[in-house]
Formats: C-alpha cells, structure tokens, sequence
C-alpha cells in the first residue's frame, strides 16, 4: 500500500503593518510660506544649506511630526556652528520674528525634543555623516547628564 501524504499547507507570514512616525520639515525663501522651498522627510542634518540653494535665504517654515513633538535647529553656520534658534512643531510665518531671517546655513530637524544641552553637545562635537549619529551623540550626552547628577546627589 502506497502512503500518500498530503503537502501541510504553510500559512503565509503576516505582515506588521507600522506607521513610519517622521517629522516633515518644509522651508521658504519667502515669508508666509512663498519663495522657493525644499521639503525635508525625517530626522536630517543639513551641514550646508548651500547644498539645496538655501543658504541664508530661509525666511519661513513649516514642522509637523506624527509623534505631535520634535523640534527644528536652525544654525547661523555651516556643520551645526555658531547662533540657533530652535522650534518645536507649528510653523513660522516669518523667521525675521525671532531675529532669523536670511541667517540660517545648516539645520537640524528630529522627532525628538532637543534640550539646549543637547544642542551644544552637537554644536561641540560637530557631525560628520548622517543624522544616526546626531542620535547617538544626543542620546550619549543625556546619559552623562543623568549619571552626573545621579553621582552628585550621593
């Protein structure tokens, strides 16, 4: 006698299905959102705004992220140096507001909330290739902070 088996069918893996939470950052040569714009997808670092034709010519923009937190850096100079100013989720009308119009030359925009401290450690420390490692030294930073005042309080 001949034993047929039947094939045991597989189910077919289930896929997750996950929202990508990035932050969306749109800046403008013009106030009230005119002007030419770039749009920015994600946690970036902008060394050099002159890469995208944008330097020192910003003078609106818009932040939005699917977390309802993050925060934009705007600095002064090439590579995260010099004066910033930092935003959290909205837009702005006119960067001349806050005493920054037509002065930004590189950027920071994330999902997470920067702390000023966290903005130094960048400023300090510079970037050399992607924005995993603005991640890593922020978060590195934070963990110093806290053993700090953790040893302090001993």
């Amino acid at each position: 006698m001949i034993n047929k088996r039947k094939p045991i069918a597989k189910a077919a893996p289930k896929r997750a299905k996950t929202k990508v939470l990035n932050p969306l950052l749109e800046v403008y040569a013009g106030t009230n959102f005119s002007g030419s714009s770039k749009r920015f997808r994600g946690n970036i670092g902008v060394q050099r705004l002159s890469s995208v034709n944008l330097n020192d010519d910003l003078e609106s923009l818009k932040f939005s992220s699917p977390t309802g937190s993050g925060t934009v850096v705007l600095f002064e100079n090439n590579n995260y140096k010099g004066e910033y100013v930092k935003f959290s989720t909205g837009n702005v009308d006119d960067l001349a507001d806050f005493n920054f119009a037509n002065r930004a030359s590189s950027l920071v925009a994330t999902s997470l909330t920067l702390s000023d401290a966290d903005i130094l450690e960048i400023q300090q420390n510079g970037l050399r290739n992607n924005f995993g490692e603005i991640l890593r030294i922020v978060l590195a930073a934070r963990i110093r902070r806290a053993t700090k005042r953790r040893n302090a309080k001993k």
